[in-house]
């Protein structure tokens, strides 16, 4: 197949029911986008095709203006027959992810403005214009995203002191040398508002950055309890309301259009079980019971545990409590009903500092320390959870130890980075991926420096810092 051909195979395979053809031809045409829509047989793609396509995270394209200037181009060929279509495929382009200027020339799109079928990409492409912050689910384009570290501490260069980290990087090349050498090509892309930060969460909301808690410095009183968001599309920043308690070494996840931050420690002293829950729709946080509004606590006070959702449910796995128990629980949260216990892990008597991360169907709980005869020690054994059986089964190990780690998924692949070691106190700079296919981790390369107590994440960056 090509750009030319690949729209041919895959109306011979839904001709023809040839089932693992057409996801094969499906797969092409959605990698390689923008270049099929350019070409002429683009223009005869049916109608409910083309809608498939337009509903894929997969669909490859430098921006969602391009998405949009195809939807146009192959309504424009055909107007009187498929401008009955225009208001369903635009429900297809995902216009919160397009920068101001894109949104502008959507606005001037005189297909739009001549056609009550373009009434309601109009009314949402100016909402967008005016600020509105309505949380409506809209995913970055998967093939669009990068991997992003934010913030952690090291070691500086003169090996004197610990240093917080104030710059957020992106991974702009994984590059393969001779033999087994890997290495990683990161660009800063900007810079933390003062203070840095470490031992904070991160998490992405319709492809906005929030980063929470942490903090600043290593003493008791340096925890934070300060909120601020992140826009890559317009490198813009903006201080959100403080939580009401600082955190560190907490869970955070994005969860039906809010903000869940689950647990953490308050002052080197005792660990927190209150949950809050921030809306963007009216900017504010909520904690503490009551009726459906407000965030029902854990079942106990914890730090270094890690949270997932999977399948719209929220998930918190292991951490401390306030006497350094470990805990191998695992349970299914609800803000209203609480915790209800799942079945516990079953690699060693505990974890914590880990990372939890979504691999298709199933949960995959990986890095950490767990408890030994003698203090802790660091946890290699990786294990993942299907919450259909409520069973755990044996992941393949992890090459190195990671400490409270950065993790994210991305193309479906786990990515884990960073950390420390509890036997040795070093920290590490690699990045370890976990390939589904192959079924084992890789080491892809080294971070900027190496980072511990950082956080990582998957954003879509506009073209102009990809290229």
């Amino acid at each position: 197949m090509d750009e030319t051909s690949c729209l041919d195979v895959l109306a011979l395979a839904e001709a023809h029911s040839l089932e693992d053809l057409r996801r094969r031809a499906e797969d092409y045409v959605l990698a390689h986008f923008q270049r099929v829509a350019e070409g002429e047989k683009f223009r005869d793609l049916p109608c409910v095709q083309l809608q498939r396509l337009l509903e894929r995270d997969a669909l490859n394209a430098d921006s969602e203006l391009d998405v949009f200037r195809a939807v146009v181009n192959w309504v424009e060929d055909d107007k009187d027959q498929r401008l009955c279509h225009l208001s369903r495929l635009m429900q297809g382009v995902r216009f919160r992810l397009m920068r101001p200027e894109e949104l502008l020339e959507v606005q001037d799109c005189k297909l739009l403005v001549r056609s009550s079928g373009g009434k309601t990409a109009l009314e949402i492409v100016n909402n967008l214009l005016h600020g509105d912050k309505r949380t409506s689910d809209c995913k970055p384009r998967t093939p669009n995203q990068v991997l992003v570290l934010v913030g952690g501490d090291c070691v500086n260069e003169n090996f004197e002191r610990r240093e917080p980290n104030l710059c957020l990087w992106f991974a702009h090349r994984f590059m393969r040398g001779e033999g087994l050498i890997r290495t990683i090509e990161w660009r800063p892309l900007a810079r933390l508002p003062e203070p840095p930060r470490f031992r904070h969460c991160v998490c992405v909301l319709n492809n906005t950055l929030y980063i929470l808690g942490g903090r600043k410095y290593y003493g008791a009183l340096d925890i934070l309890k300060t909120a601020l968001r992140f826009d890559p599309a317009q490198g813009r920043w903006e201080c959100l309301p403080d939580m009401s308690s600082p955190r560190d070494y907490f869970a955070a996840v994005c969860h039906r259009g809010k903000v869940f931050v689950l647990g953490g420690n308050s002052d080197d002293m005792n660990c927190l079980d209150s949950v809050e829950c921030y809306t963007p729709d009216d900017n504010t946080w909520r904690s503490t019971p009551n009726l459906c509004k407000l965030s029902h606590p854990l079942d106990v006070a914890l730090c270094g545990h890690a949270a997932a959702v999977l399948n719209g449910e929220m998930f918190v796995s292991g951490g401390c409590d306030s006497r350094l128990r470990c805990y191998p629980c695992l349970w299914l949260y609800d803000p209203v009903r609480g915790c209800s216990k799942r079945a516990p892990m079953t690699v060693g008597a505990g974890r914590a500092g880990h990372v939890m991360l979504v691999a298709g169907h199933r949960l995959v709980v990986a890095g950490g320390l767990q408890p030994m005869l003698a203090g802790f020690g660091d946890q290699l054994q990786c294990e993942s959870y299907d919450p259909v059986h409520d069973s755990w089964s044996s992941f393949p190990f992890l090459p190195r130890p990671h400490l409270s780690p950065a993790a994210v998924t991305l193309d479906g692949q786990l990515y884990v980075l960073g950390g420390s070691s509890a036997d040795s106190a070093r920290d590490t700079s690699w990045v370890h991926r976990y390939d589904p296919q192959a079924k084992c981790w890789d080491k892809l390369g080294a971070m900027p420096r190496p980072y511990a107590d950082l956080a990582a994440c998957a954003l879509q960056l506009p073209v102009s810092l990809k290229s």
